[in-house]
């Protein structure tokens, strides 16, 4: 539909209908002329593609080489004129390109015209944002297909709202579910020790006239209210954690790795065990959760050992664009990947998303003590420092714990 744009004020038409048609039609065929001039020029029409800031616009040929490129690409990709002759399948994240999607939206824009697609895409800092886009066929006067033109809208912002409210969602479900744990270790796991404790009081109130019989009941009685402190501690830590981020500051990671070690001198001490590291980054972080996430992943890989325990620590800066098992959410440009490499017992894969659940447990108490909370604390930590925790493991060869944290406060 076209519409015809008014350039007088209303109160000059006021003519009889034969006077105001000649002159409507001269007017409608001069617009018309006039428009079709701006478009028929090229330089014209690539002036004002070119100053079209919001949406990042690229022409491609016809097997996606970038032949030329709006101001857009600079303020929403961080690109320049050096991606002139490259593919445009640079604008997309590893995983991306390696299954193909690239090549099926241009296939896709041949068949039928256009092709519309959302998702992450890569910036020239390897950083990503959410982009909405929209690519077209182009085709000469002859009805030739000669290229595409690729326009991209960057909806982080609102990706990052809806991500939050499925987020607060997702949050709130899983402290619900923390919450179903934490009351089912209150009416099961800690009835246990205090129901040894009453049976153990009538056996020694049964046995007063025999002091051996009460000296071991009462050992018993000890015994069970250890375990239900022990278990209180950690219910306590855990909703602790729940509940406060922590204060971020830079954090050295070789100091936290040395507190953490400091912590379990006695174990090591037991175990001869060997801990060993590189030189690790300073982050933005809580020091005191640091420390407290080495002290149970480093405990672990001690006590669920079979041999003389050895675990490695190292660091890495890596770009997100290079770990595409990272949540959407992540969206930082680079992470420090924090890996703690052991000798231990092992795990079946089929294990791996349970071994951060409150309490649970992989062996029995009478195997490996422990509480069962260590790892679901550790998985709270790095969620607090809006990181990421992941493990990969076979039985009898060991466990590797993986944590990215924000590289944002790394010194380059």
């Amino acid at each position: 539909m076209k519409h015809l744009i008014l350039d007088k004020p209303l109160n000059v038409i006021k003519k009889t209908k034969s006077e105001v048609a000649p002159q409507s039609r001269d007017a409608v065929r001069n617009r018309k002329d006039s428009t079709n001039g701006i478009l028929a020029n090229e330089e014209g029409f690539n002036r004002i593609i070119a100053e079209v800031k919001d949406y990042a616009i690229v022409i491609l040929d016809e097997n996606g080489y970038i032949r030329n490129w709006n101001i857009g690409i600079q303020t929403i990709k961080g690109f320049a004129s050096d991606i002139v002759g490259q593919h445009f399948s640079i604008f997309y994240t590893p995983r991306d390109q390696e299954e193909g999607l690239p090549q099926s939206l241009l296939r896709e824009a041949r068949e039928q015209g256009r092709a519309v697609h959302e998702g992450w895409r890569v910036r020239n800092d390897k950083s990503r944002f959410w982009g909405s886009v929209v690519i077209t066929a182009l085709h000469d006067s002859s009805g030739k297909h000669i290229g595409f033109m690729k326009l991209t809208r960057d909806l982080t912002a609102k990706k990052l709202a809806e991500d939050k409210l499925k987020n607060y969602a997702a949050d709130l479900e899983a402290r619900n579910r923390e919450l179903e744990q934490i009351t089912y270790i209150a009416s099961h796991d800690l009835q246990e020790p205090l129901r040894k404790i009453r049976t153990f009081g009538e056996v020694a109130r049964r046995n007063m006239e025999d002091p051996n019989k009460v000296r071991m009941t009462l050992e018993k009685i000890e015994d069970s209210a250890a375990r239900m402190s022990t278990l209180l501690r950690a219910i306590m830590e855990y909703t602790t954690l729940a509940r406060i981020t922590g204060t971020h500051a830079p954090t050295d990671l070789n100091q936290a790795f040395q507190r953490a070690k400091g912590q379990l001198q006695l174990l090591i001490r037991e175990t001869n065990a060997k801990l060993t590291t590189s030189e690790l980054p300073i982050i933005d972080g809580d020091f005191h959760q640091m420390v407290q996430m080495m002290v149970h992943i480093l405990s672990n890989a001690i006590k669920y050992n079979n041999r003389v325990p050895e675990v490695n620590v190292d660091a890495t800066l890596v770009q997100r664009a290079e770990v595409p098992d990272l949540p959407e959410y992540l969206t930082e440009p680079e992470y420090v990947r924090i890996r703690f490499a052991d000798n231990g017992i092992g795990f079946e894969k089929q294990y791996a998303p349970q071994i951060y659940d409150i309490f649970r447990r992989l062996h029995s108490t009478h195997q490996y003590p422990g509480t069962g909370i260590g790892l679901a604390l550790c998985r709270r930590i790095v969620q607090n420092h809006r990181g990421h925790i992941s493990a990969s493991s076979k039985p009898g060869e060991g466990t590797t714990f993986y944590v990215y944290l924000p590289a944002r406060h790394v010194p380059q």
